[in-house]
């Protein structure tokens, strides 16, 4: 049998007796377990935080009674009638939730109201604590009608403010005969929103770490340089196959080359950015307009730099089917440029993704950010307060890879009451339907058809709460002015959760690149702290990224961004 939320338990326990009382109205605690709910203000959060939480899976919701506890614990013992002069903030909600949970009744007052008309009501609701501004407190305890008042009640005032002078305590307590015990004032809403994003991306991280086990620095770099080389190596060979960039000595019209190498019209732009890697790399030189070649690569140096790049991957950073996934690409460069060897027939022999969704589970990074994915909007959805589901848009889902993380994270959480309306989004519907089939097992989450490249016109559903995006950012032709769209997805204090590259991935250009052509013009993706520029730039507040700066993983190239909107 499941464990009761001891709130719930509290609340069952008060029964019929008043758990909140509003304006001259009394809600028992059984009303608020079935909903009844005042409106506006303290006691309508108050209402609506007790049936987020009466629906918690028992570990959240005893992770979420911890601080509760410490409040109930500086009350004390029953009998508690605890007037609560505090706005619907987090300390005003979290007062007046200890105060259920140590069996009290609440009675919520106005904070803004006169302070000489208190002592006649908490003389009248036999108040035994109060919670108020500090402010408030010591216009309170220089009321002249504050001697002839009864208030042999009230044991304790909880004041909120700054540091107090003695002076003003010493007062408050001979006027009030109760202990009066100072709170410091709660973390402006910036600072709270800053502490939860580093709350959930801790988590993350500390979710994540064990799918990088043995992974170093090292061999991460090695593979990078070794595998760059490799691509660098077939790309020219591709081109020197076509008669052109085999001869140091001679040179080619830049603007030329697409049509003396045969080049499809459709695959032009890729084989500008090639041009572009290879000088950059110093494989070729660019004197003025003309590109001079290299010596001929032969299949020897080209098959051993593959063998090279092998060896640092394989059973250190994946799994060998990746390896031999950009060799097929390799292999048919000539083909692929021409146009006559189709991309899809060669990547997705049996016309699925199959091939594609293997390679998603098969490398370190993938794991490492997928796990970070599900550990963080789980910690984001089991926080998440309101009547109404959390809404989660996912941009770029190709496979599912990442939804199938967060989906798992989200039911191990939750188990059947899944507090999330979760849409998964995908331009390519052979890709979308390689999602929908290996996420069956979760029948509460959509799919949809959405280009997130589709231009201004594009209808995306919003507003949202989360945003979880794979290379929406890094595959614009504008990607400041995505980020900006993204952010005007999402409600206030909305998160971004986006997966991009740090570096330029070469291996891209001879795979993924001749499947699905990027509209971005690619002078290479920005740095780390590029992105974040580019985040702080659209209206997001503070950023956070895994892996952190001195992890391995980080060198092979890509970072989760954890984002939120003002």
């Amino acid at each position: 049998m499941p464990a009761i939320p001891a709130l719930v338990s509290a609340l069952r326990t008060l029964g019929d007796r008043p758990a909140v009382v509003a304006g001259g109205r009394a809600i028992s605690g059984i009303g608020l377990l079935l909903g009844v709910a005042p409106q506006g203000g303290l006691p309508e959060a108050v209402a609506e935080r007790v049936a987020a939480h009466a629906a918690l899976p028992a570990a959240e919701s005893a992770q979420a009674e911890r601080r509760l506890r410490h409040w109930a614990g500086v009350l004390g013992p029953p009998p508690i009638r605890h007037t609560v002069l505090y706005p619907a903030t987090e300390l005003g909600i979290e007062l007046a939730l200890a105060t259920l949970l140590a069996g009290g009744t609440v009675i919520c007052g106005d904070p803004d109201q006169p302070a000489d008309q208190l002592p006649a009501q908490l003389e009248q609701s036999g108040t035994t604590h109060l919670s108020l501004p500090s402010e408030l407190l010591w216009r309170l305890s220089r009321v002249t009608t504050l001697r002839g008042t009864d208030l042999a009640a009230l044991r304790q005032v909880l004041h909120v403010g700054p540091e107090p002078a003695q002076g003003d305590v010493y007062a408050a307590m001979d006027a009030l005969g109760a202990v009066v015990a100072h709170v410091r004032p709660p973390h402006s809403e910036a600072e709270l929103a800053d502490h939860r994003l580093r709350e959930v991306v801790g988590a993350a991280a500390d979710t994540a770490w064990k799918q990088a086990i043995g992974v170093t620095a090292g061999q991460a770099r090695l593979f990078v340089e070794r595998l760059d080389d490799a691509v660098l190596l077939s790309m020219l060979s591709a081109l020197q196959s076509a008669g052109v960039l085999n001869d140091p000595a001679g040179g080619h019209p830049r603007a030329e080359i697409p049509d003396a190498a045969r080049v499809a019209p459709e695959h032009r732009p890729l084989a500008a950015r090639w041009l572009r890697a290879l000088v950059r790399e110093q494989s070729v030189t660019l004197r003025g307009e003309h590109v001079h070649g290299a010596r001929p690569v032969d299949d020897a140096t080209a098959h051993t730099a593959w063998e090279h790049a092998a060896e640092a991957w394989t059973g250190h950073l994946g799994a060998a089917a990746v390896i031999d996934h950009l060799r097929r690409g390799a292999a048919h460069l000539p083909g692929l440029l021409s146009g006559e060897q189709p991309a899809g027939r060669l990547f997705r022999p049996d016309g699925s993704a199959g091939g594609i969704d293997a390679l998603t589970r098969s490398t370190a990074t993938g794991r490492y950010l997928g796990s970070a994915l599900g550990s963080a909007v789980r910690h984001i959805a089991t926080a998440h307060r309101g009547r109404r589901p959390l809404r989660l848009l996912e941009l770029g889902a190709g496979t599912g890879a990442a939804t199938e993380a967060i989906a798992d994270a989200l039911a191990a959480a939750c188990g059947a009451v899944h507090p999330v309306d979760y849409l998964c989004t995908e331009p390519s519907g052979v890709l979308l339907d390689a999602a929908r089939a290996r996420l069956r097992r979760h029948p509460w989450l959509r799919f949809g058809l959405l280009d997130p490249h589709g231009g201004p016109g594009t209808a995306e559903p919003g507003p949202v709460d989360v945003v979880v995006s794979t290379g929406v950012l890094g595959g614009a032709r504008d990607a400041g002015d995505r980020a900006r769209r993204l952010a005007g997805l999402l409600t206030p204090g909305g998160w971004l959760l986006a997966v991009e590259p740090t570096r330029e991935h070469l291996d891209r250009l001879i795979t993924r690149d001749f499947l699905a052509p990027s509209p971005a013009a690619h002078a290479g993706p920005p740095s780390r702290q590029g992105w974040l520029d580019v985040l702080a730039a659209a209206g997001f507040g503070s950023a956070l990224t895994l892996p952190g700066e001195d992890h391995p993983l980080t060198l092979l190239g890509y970072h989760l961004f954890v984002a939120r909107t003002p």
